[in-house]
């Protein structure tokens, strides 16, 4: 066992007089943002504490010290409001903001645990609750977590001396050094960890091969008592109040597991200072990187990239990895404390000639502070670099990206031009740029080659200079107008960046949100997302997997079904372009739950050729020329010359051919190689075939083919030709028949089994067929399996409804399939963690089935989504983490609405179903109190209620509740906590009908009803905890006189006695109900003494379902058991 303990060299400040440094501005700035800051986010103003926090990054990026407040002025995200706060803070120490807020309720109510602003204003301007102590007498006001969190208020807030800190390490030295666990390590970060002499909480990181360590810690720590409450829990984080014994103050002490990958990084960044921090990560920014609590993250133009594999084991290795001086947690103060150890270069006054990157401002142009020497491109006109190599510490990290593009122009062979004076505003007119110029070289002004730029517009020049020019027209020029050009030229390269990242916004908005996004876009920014989709998914990492993508693609199809360019595919290529020799077209697919492939067959009469859809870069490989060419299919017409590759992936050299196939890696070789470093096989082949240097790697990646353009022959004859000169070819087989279910059959063989991944099953006519410069007809790929009770279907949203309880339960959406003759939309997604754990979200493919009649629902998830979509309200999980309920669900319209159309309809009023409550609510009468106290008058306000609705309503409302008992209301009301019901309301009163109203503890009470049978702990607990809340209703809806009905459990025994047949055969038996509820089956189980459970076991008499045919786990059940099933009439029929 290897248990870290605490390092004093490293946290101990030393027992030295030390002079006070005098504290700068720049750190006064800071500390008054961050104050701003977090009270703006306890007000709930998101905008400002963004606002604020970006001001606080300025600043802290400031290394030199400010003198004066006005030296900010012209920072980044610094204006005239912030530096008029700062010079009044400096002079006052405080602003009167500060002072305003002191007083405020609402801010004390947000340093309560689980109060958030939106609840706090609630408490405030609803219930005028002004004080901690006046909150403490409205607890029904609250949920549980804000109830434990008002209960340690005044503990919470106190500081933690070091000392006692100290007290909890020894505790959990003592319990972690008696578990019978292997290989961890702890540490107590925050203001702890940098030697402060109190802290405001404490924070326990652990680490481990696994999170057993945090399990066994937070369990030992329950069972001594010394965590006395669990605020919140999940897998590798719990937050929590805990007490020592011989302390009197309850204290906040988190717990966070954290993998040996990532524990270095995390102790880093929860040790802090916050100041530190924000000057560590922006100086990763610097140097290419994104840092955070889990790792080190490549970044190229701001887009984070995959995680770095540095080899990090401590600390150390991080400060290494950014070239900065390691700092001992005390010695994090502030900005000042990160210090690099790149050494600088002074700027000169007259910058070098430069052609390629240089690193930072300070550095002559043209040179690296790293020392790296540029290389020449391959068209030997200029040097270029997009990478430095680190040659400071005598290796080469690879990582570190250059900055500030230096591009001189350089013109040959200008002719000189005579100036002519005019006023005339010099424009150009629609010069539109195809491709990104890096560094041009503009040899002849005479005859430029410039394309199609939308902007900037010339319009009207004396004397022209270019000629031979058809677009666009320059039709009299000034003077040269280079410069010019080059100025319009960043400015729309500029602009299309702008677009880009506007796009792609988009595009992850798409991806969080799913499909009702798309419902928002327009038609030209629908198109916008598919090019950018198609550039990046062609020439970079794709912004989204292939089934989000059909989702976007197939959107846009059915929407605008007339749009040109959604056909296109492919997309531009960036480098090596080359117009292709043969066009590549791609495979349109079919849906199988439709019509299309019976039209299909009628037009081709086969014999068919089935193979493999391979899932990797698509590649033409010809040998017709002298030299062998292979390219990557770009756009279908133009494309990237890859031919370099050729020596490395062992092609035949067979000559006169030119082949079709895919650039991919076997299964086998990625998992075992490469699954820890890469997101998956496809984006790292793309990724190497379009690096600038050739990597080993490449030697993994196969060409696989699986199409012969030259020469020309039949399916089956191609393959044969590819096995012949040895190819690698796809996985094939003929077959002269075809259904949706041997295709089906047919694709789940093969994704399972294939050596290569592949997404589908293509299905081609064994024919010859002209090659045209579209998608063939006579093939198609078929990608979604389908048979009578089994479909795979895309998601395209997942929605989270909540439940009368406040559980909120997911719905998955899908796109429309057909099964069993039935359209289906959507399928059940169990519960928050199914989600969560399977990455339900947009773009996971899913397996449903259905059996007889039942929902669908979710056998099995065969790809999972890049993120599942979570509810985009507040939560929290419940302890099990397991369902995820809403916080402040007492507040939620949806919730509200569903306990009052519960408690209408439980009593049998009729006329109050869901439609009507909604337009009762509308009218404020949004309670259940309310509702009961309505007059006729009040009704006859309700949209659509006439006057017979208005005297049902009124008058079913009077006659059930006053025919209702205590119990009724209790039942109708769920106010007892989730799960309690009248299968746990009636016995508890039955035992003890005055326990709403009698003297008893709370305890005593827990006590009390533990002895009720299968009325457990948490039972127990739910039920009294709630008791105050019930009594306030009962006395909002004016039903206490419900408390006074005498003798209700005699009575309930006098009329079992009068009306129980004791000789029935279901006297005494135990029925259970599946899927279906019978009320007259209800009734005359309770006539003669039989009992609907909900649980099958030996004792079950009779299991009722509503198809005998339907297949459950309680179906299963009582088949094992030997427990009759009936149908509900058959039940009938031979009991009733």
């Amino acid at each position: 066992m290897n248990t870290k303990k605490y390092n004093s060299k490293e946290t101990r400040p030393k027992n030295k007089t030390k002079k006070t440094k005098k504290v700068r501005l720049n750190e006064k700035i800071i500390e008054m943002l961050h104050k701003l800051s977090k009270l703006m986010k306890s007000k709930g103003e998101h905008i400002k504490v963004l606002a604020y926090t970006k001001a606080m990054d300025s600043v802290v990026q400031t290394k030199e010290d400010i003198k004066k407040v006005e030296e900010l002025r012209g920072k980044p995200n610094i204006g005239d409001s912030i530096i008029k706060k700062c010079e009044i803070y400096i002079k006052t120490g405080t602003l009167p903001i500060f002072e305003e807020e002191k007083s405020n309720p609402v801010n004390i109510f947000t340093g309560v645990h689980g109060i958030g602003p939106k609840k706090a204003e609630e408490l405030v301007n609803k219930h005028n609750i002004q004080t901690i102590d006046e909150l403490k007498t409205h607890p029904e006001l609250l949920n549980d977590t804000q109830k434990k969190g008002l209960q340690y208020y005044e503990h919470i807030i106190k500081r933690i001396p070091r000392k006692e800190i100290d007290a909890y390490k020894q505790v959990f030295d003592n319990i972690l050094n008696k578990l019978d666990v292997n290989e961890f390590t702890y540490e107590i970060v925050g203001s702890y960890r940098r030697g402060a002499k109190d802290s405001g909480d404490i924070d326990v990181i652990l680490s481990g091969k696994n999170s057993e360590i945090f399990e066994k810690l937070i369990e030992q720590l329950s069972n001594q008592k010394i965590l006395l409450e669990i605020l919140s829990k999940g897998q590798t984080k719990c937050l929590g109040i805990a007490k020592l014994p011989k302390y009197r103050t309850a204290r906040r002490v988190d717990f966070l597991f954290a993998t040996e990958v990532e524990y270095p990084f995390s102790i880093l960044y929860f040790t802090g200072s916050q100041t530190f921090n924000t000057a560590m990560r922006g100086y990763a920014l610097k140097m290419g990187m994104s840092l955070n609590e889990h790792g080190l993250y490549k970044k190229i133009s701001g887009i984070k990239e995959e995680k770095l594999d540095l080899n990090i084991k401590e600390e150390k290795d991080i400060f290494k990895a950014l070239h900065l001086e390691y700092k001992t947690p005390i010695e994090r103060i502030d900005g000042n404390s990160v210090v690099s150890t790149i050494p600088t270069i002074k700027s000169q006054e007259e910058p070098e000639d430069a052609d390629c990157y240089s690193s930072c401002d300070v550095v002559p142009a043209g040179k690296c502070a790293t020392d790296c020497e540029p290389s020449w491109t391959d068209d030997k006109h200029k040097k270029s670099r997009n990478w430095c190599s680190c040659n400071v510490d005598k290796q080469s990290c690879g990582i570190h990206i250059c900055k500030d593009k230096i591009a001189p122009v350089k013109v040959k062979k200008t002719r000189k031009q005579n100036p002519v004076k005019t006023n005339k505003r010099i424009t150009i007119k629609k010069i539109q740029m195809k491709e990104k110029v890096e560094e041009p070289v503009i040899e002849k002004v005479e005859e430029p080659v410039i394309e199609k730029v939308e902007e900037p517009v010339i319009e009207k020049v004396e004397e022209p200079v270019i000629e031979k020019v058809e677009e666009p027209v320059i039709e009299k020029i000034e003077e040269p107008v280079i410069e010019k050009i080059e100025e319009n030229k960043l400015v729309l390269e500029e602009e299309m960046k702008t677009r880009s990242l506007v796009v792609k916004e988009k595009v992850e908005l798409f991806k969080i949100k799913g499909i009702e996004v798309l419902t928002q876009c327009t038609e030209k920014e629908l198109i916008q997302m598919l090019q950018e989709a198609n550039k990046y998914y062609y020439n970079d990492e794709p912004l989204m997997n292939d089934n989000t993508y059909d989702i976007l693609k197939e959107y846009i199809e059915h929407t605008y079904p007339t749009n040109e360019m959604v056909k296109d595919i492919g997309a531009e290529v960036t480098k090596n372009k080359v117009t292709l020799p043969y066009f590549m077209g791609s495979m349109d697919k079919i849906k199988p739950d439709t019509k299309a492939l019976g039209s299909w067959l009628k037009q081709y009469k086969g014999g068919y050729v089935l193979s493999c859809k391979l899932d990797g870069i698509s590649g033409l490989y010809s040998t017709e020329e002298e030299e062998a060419k292979l390219y990557t299919r770009g756009n279908g017409k133009v494309g990237q010359d890859i031919s370099y590759l050729i020596p490395y992936l062992n092609l035949p050299t067979e000559k006169g051919v030119v082949v079709r196939g895919e650039l991919i890696m076997l299964k086998d070789t990625f998992q075992k190689k490469y699954a820890s470093t890469f997101a998956n096989a496809r984006n790292m082949v793309s990724g190497l075939i379009n690096s600038k240097k050739i990597d080993n790697k490449i030697k993994d990646i196969h060409f696989v083919a699986y199409e012969v353009i030259k020469p020309e022959l039949n399916i089956m004859d191609q393959m044969k030709l590819l096995e012949t000169n040895k190819f690698k070819v796809v996985e094939y087989e003929s077959t002269n028949k075809l259904s949706n279910e041997i295709l089906s059959t047919k694709l789940v063989d093969w994704r399972n089994n294939y050596k290569y991944e592949m997404d589908g099953v293509i299905v081609a006519d064994n024919n010859m067929h002209e090659r045209k410069e579209k998608n063939p007809e006579y093939a198609f790929a078929f990608k979604m399996v389908i048979s009578d009770q089994v479909a795979e279907a895309k998601v395209i949203d997942v929605i989270w409804t909540p439940s009368k309880s406040g559980y909120l339960k997911p719905k998955v959406r899908i796109e429309p399939v057909r099964l069993g003759g039935v359209k289906i939309e959507y399928a059940t997604g169990f519960n928050g963690s199914f989600i969560e754990n399977n990455k339900v979200g947009i773009g996971a493919k899913i397996m449903l089935i259905r059996s007889g009649d039942v929902i669908p629902h979710i056998k099995e998830v065969i790809e999972q989504a890049e993120e599942a979509k979570m509810p985009n309200v507040a939560y929290h999980w419940n302890e099990s983490h397991v369902d995820i309920v809403l916080d402040n669900m007492e507040e939620n319209d949806v919730v509200k609405e569903k306990n009052i159309t519960a408690f209408f309809t439980t009593l049998g009023v009729e006329g109050l179903s869901t439609g009507n409550v909604k337009r009762i609510m509308k009218t404020g009468y949004n309670s259940i109190a309310k509702i009961l106290l309505m007059k006729k008058v009040e009704f006859e306000k309700v949209e659509g209620f006439k006057e017979k609705m208005v005297e049902k309503v009124y008058s079913g409302i009077q006659e059930k509740v006053t025919k209702a008992s205590l119990v009724d209301i209790m039942i109708a009301s769920n106010m007892f906590g989730r799960g309690i019901g009248k299968r746990k309301i009636q016995p508890i009163m039955d035992m003890y009908p005055d326990i709403l109203i009698s003297k008893e503890s709370f305890e005593e009470k827990i006590m009390l009803l533990k002895q009720v049978p299968n009325i457990g702990k948490e039972n127990a607990n739910s039920f009294v905890s709630n008791i105050n809340v019930f009594m306030k209703f009962l006395k909002e809806a004016e039903l206490e006189y419900k408390l006074e009905e005498k003798e209700q459990k005699e009575q309930k025994e006098e009329k079992e006695e009068n009306t129980i047949v004791a000789d029935h055969v279901l006297t005494g038996k135990n029925v259970v109900m599946t899927k279906v509820r019978d009320k007259e089956i209800q009734i005359k189980l309770g006539e003669v003494g039989g009992h609907l459970v909900d649980t099958i076991n030996k004792h079950t008499f009779v299991l009722i379902v509503k198809n005998k045919e339907d297949v459950s786990n309680k179906t299963k059940k009582a088949l094992e058991l030997g427990v009759a099933i009936m149908d509900v009439d058959e039940f009938k029929k031979k009991y009733m």
